[in-house]
């Protein structure tokens, strides 16, 4: 009887996600073909089912195997719960994670259900284990014979066993299969219509159309298609984890085909270019905008390192059909990107938004705040440099994102928190760490581990300080009545009342409003009598380094049940 296994996503929150599911399209196509397995796909990254309608399809299936795929360690509340009830309900049915959350394979093998933890690109270990299983019969009491297959973490004598990560196979390298996601899963869901709800969340209502402007006009009205064109990053940056060392460029002739079917068969006009690094490959890159530029085929590249950008190429990325180019700004405190490991300067950051308001090409300003290091001052830099690259053509829409800096398992940031006690030690206080992250807004101040020198309250404002401050600025360079007279957001009267202020008296109020707004007014209290009963010190603040460098110099206690598989936290 050929093994049947059903694949399950993990949500990292109670909200429907768009993120393809390229994890489960590469599994289903990289399980060895000899193995004749019979798969079936549970999305429940579309479909929110309850627990007993995952009973009802788990038991019409009847899978020897459910594996999960778990892109972050976000998720890890709802697969324990899961895991949990499917072991009462299937006892002896075998339990597979894997995804980037199985950097915590310590945890997940001793708190949840799960069997088996299956690193880096899983395809190739996860098809030795389903050999090995069924050689067995699906018997796990004997484990030891599973200690020779490379990426698999399992319980050995109780304790977490990991021997290594297997060799990298072509298979991560393939692109999403829709064709056979679709025999699953609701594909219109991951391939919305362009001028539908996913920009429209994102951009705000009165600046929409002219997003929209930058299109070839009958592109909007199709769908969007996510493609890669490469794989890794050449960052290291510390608030990110990874399990894939360097940085690999697909074939373009192999890229192009890929496309060509799904234009012919799904009506694209959008192309997202879903990887980390796009771009670094001039002639790769070339070719492949190329084709898209003939086919009048709209594009966007959602991370972009910014000095992959100069006047040549974004010239021809506009000339391509590019609308959108997004960057990891992070910062522009070269000290805070320092700290980041961004490997890129301030200078680089704003030269990158400079081309793409001088060739009309939308770019969002992402900031991630709230680094250990972050200052006041730093947060005066970030403004103060990103003021001087305001949009010139008041059409261009004009965003802002700011995310709370979160300390995730697989990263120096997480690392330094166990290091200064932020994240207990014991096995139970990490895994209680872990499960605080699901459904977590990282914009939530309330939910941010505060690595600052100030009360958290104090800071509550930055986000809103930044935003209004740039506000300003692009109103002090397009004029009060004429931006009033174009722009139709609430943010621009907002700005008007702000800016009325001088910049310290303003900057006084926000801190103080701020307060009040996310803590409640009786927090302006609790802050003054802390600033009055006790003195000062100064420890974040004084960083100048980066993370990966300042753990270096904070030793730390492995426990018994991480001796083998500490390496995973460090990531690669």
């Amino acid at each position: 009887m050929n093994t049947k296994i059903l694949l399950i996503t993990i949500p990292y929150g109670e909200n429907i996600t768009e993120d393809v599911p390229i994890g489960i399209s590469r599994v289903i196509e990289g399980i060895e073909p000899s193995l004749n397995c019979d798969i079936d796909f549970l999305d429940l990254y579309y479909y929110n089912l309850s627990l007993v309608e995952i009973e009802n399809k788990i038991r019409a299936f009847s899978p020897q195997i459910i594996g999960f795929s778990a892109i972050l360690t976000h998720s890890y509340a709802a697969l324990k719960k899961l895991s949990i009830f499917i072991k009462d309900k299937f006892p002896n049915t075998i339990q597979v994670l894997g995804g980037e959350m199985a950097v915590i394979s310590n945890i997940i093998l001793q708190k949840t259900n799960i069997d088996f933890c299956v690193t880096g690109e899983s395809e190739p270990t996860f098809s030795n284990l389903i050999s090995k299983l069924e050689q067995n019969k699906y018997d796990l009491s004997h484990r030891e014979v599973f200690k020779d297959i490379k990426g698999l973490a399992f319980l050995l004598n109780d304790i977490p066993y990991f021997i290594g990560y297997a060799e990298e196979s072509a298979n991560g390298m393939r692109q999403m299969n829709y064709d056979l996601i679709s025999k699953y899963t609701n594909i219109e869901h991951y391939m919305p219509l362009v001028n539908g709800e996913r920009f429209r969340r994102g951009i705000n209502k009165y600046e929409i159309e002219s997003f929209f402007s930058l299109f070839h006009p009958d592109n909007v009205k199709k769908k969007i298609a996510n493609v890669s064109t490469s794989k890794g990053c050449v960052n290291k940056c510390t608030f990110c984890h990874r399990f894939f060392k360097g940085y690999k460029v697909m074939q373009p002739e192999v890229v192009i085909n890929y496309i060509e079917g799904l234009i012919n068969k799904y009506d694209i006009g959008l192309i997202l270019f879903a990887e980390e690094n796009f771009g670094l490959n001039s002639v790769v890159t070339d070719k492949i905008i190329n084709y898209l530029k003939e086919k009048k085929i709209n594009w966007m590249a959602g991370a972009v390192k910014a000095k992959t950008i100069n006047k040549d190429n974004i010239k021809k990325w506009k000339d391509a059909g590019c609308v959108y180019i997004g960057f990891g700004i992070e910062s522009c405190s070269q000290r805070m990107l320092d700290i980041m490991e961004k490997r890129t300067t301030v200078t680089e950051n704003l030269n990158a938004i400079k081309l793409c308001i001088e060739y009309n090409l939308y770019s969002g300003i992402l900031l991630l705040i709230g680094m250990p290091g972050e200052t006041e001052e730093t947060i005066e830099e970030t403004i103060n440099n990103l003021s001087t690259v305001i949009p010139d053509d008041i059409n261009i829409p004009y965003e802002m994102c700011f995310n709370w800096f979160q300390a995730v398992p697989g990263t120096p940031g997480y690392e330094y928190a166990r290091r200064i006690g932020f994240v207990g030690l014991s096995l139970d206080d990490e895994e209680k760490y872990i499960e605080g992250l699901y459904n977590v807004n990282a914009n939530d101040i309330k939910r941010y581990l505060n690595f600052t020198d100030y009360e958290k309250e104090e800071i509550a404002y930055w986000k809103d300080y930044i935003f209004l401050e740039l506000v300003v600025a692009y109103m002090r360079k397009h004029g009060i009545l004429r931006t009033l007279k174009f722009k139709k957001a609430n943010r621009y009267k907002y700005g008007l009342i702000y800016m009325i202020f001088p910049r310290k008296l303003r900057k006084y109020l926000l801190r103080y409003l701020g307060i009040v707004r996310y803590f409640g007014f009786k927090a302006i209290f609790r802050v003054i009598f802390k600033k009055l009963s006790s003195k000062k010190k100064y420890y974040f603040s004084n960083l100048n380094k980066s993370l990966r460098e300042i753990n270096k110099s904070i030793p730390i206690t492995i426990r018994k049940d991480d001796i083998h598989t500490t390496v995973l936290r460090n990531g690669v």
